[in-house]
């Protein structure tokens, strides 16, 4: 008796190894013992239905990557856990008043997920971003800003590029759900921001000749307002208290 339960026992501890290695296996096999994948490729899914508001070249290489977001664990087994990102680049240009590209012109971007950029010799910035799927869409919402240190850098070298739009809201919305909508919207930014040359002093006399329109339009105003008479505030001199039960009569 002692002997067939013995038996038993083993063949039961054998069966549940043999079960844990086999899971082991296939869980490689997907998942990768590394937690990267082997027949479960991480794979980039491209994008083929764009709607924008904008020119065609706005959203360039937009596609779904899958991100290592941590593991699970069961028994003695990890399990590589991966989510969905929607990734792309939010391309623009950027010219003079002459229509002539310039470059180093600073793109920043106030939002989770984006990158800064920094216009090449075409005039041409490409702002990345990354942005998770929750439940297969994707929304990100941010403010593009131009070249925000324009003034500081006015001061210091003497001359600088002033943007004709300083910054903008927009929205990138993605839509897995529906077959990979993607939309854009910036409202009416134009595809090409205009930055004009100027130098400290052509500054300076432009700052004069809008304070000087403000107090124009500010000055009539103020002379059709109707002047109040001032109420007369108690004096206290010496004999305070006596003062204090006059005012309180």
């Amino acid at each position: 008796m002692k002997n067939s339960k013995l038996k038993i026992k083993n063949c039961g501890l054998v069966l549940l190894v043999i079960l844990h290695f086999t899971f082991y296996i296939f869980n490689c096999l997907f998942t990768g013992c590394a937690g990267f994948p082997i027949i479960g490729k991480k794979t980039t899914g491209k994008i083929t239905t764009i709607n924008e508001n904008l020119n065609s070249d706005r959203l360039t290489d937009l596609g779904i990557i899958k991100k290592l977001a941590g593991y699970k664990k069961f028994l003695f087994i990890s399990n590589a856990n991966y989510t969905d990102w929607f990734e792309g680049f939010l391309r623009g240009e950027i010219v003079g008043e002459d229509g002539v590209p310039v470059a180093n012109i600073q793109v920043m971007v106030d939002g989770i997920g984006f990158e800064n950029a920094v216009t090449d010799v075409n005039g041409v910035y490409k702002i990345r971003f990354s942005v998770p799927i929750v439940k297969g869409i994707a929304d990100a919402n941010g403010k593009l800003i131009i070249h925000p240190k324009w003034e500081s850098e006015l001061e210091i070298k003497g001359s600088s590029y002033q943007p004709a739009v300083k910054d903008t809201l927009f929205r990138i919305y993605y839509n897995g759900n529906a077959g990979g909508v993607v939309a854009l919207n910036e409202g009416k930014l134009p595809p090409k921001i205009v930055v004009k040359k100027i130098t400290l002093g052509q500054y300076k006399v432009e700052t004069k000749k809008k304070e000087a329109a403000e107090k124009s339009i500010e000055s009539p105003t103020k002379k059709q307002e109707k002047t109040t008479p001032k109420k007369e505030e108690p004096v206290f001199g010496d004999d305070l208290f006596k003062q204090l039960e006059n005012f309180n009569k």
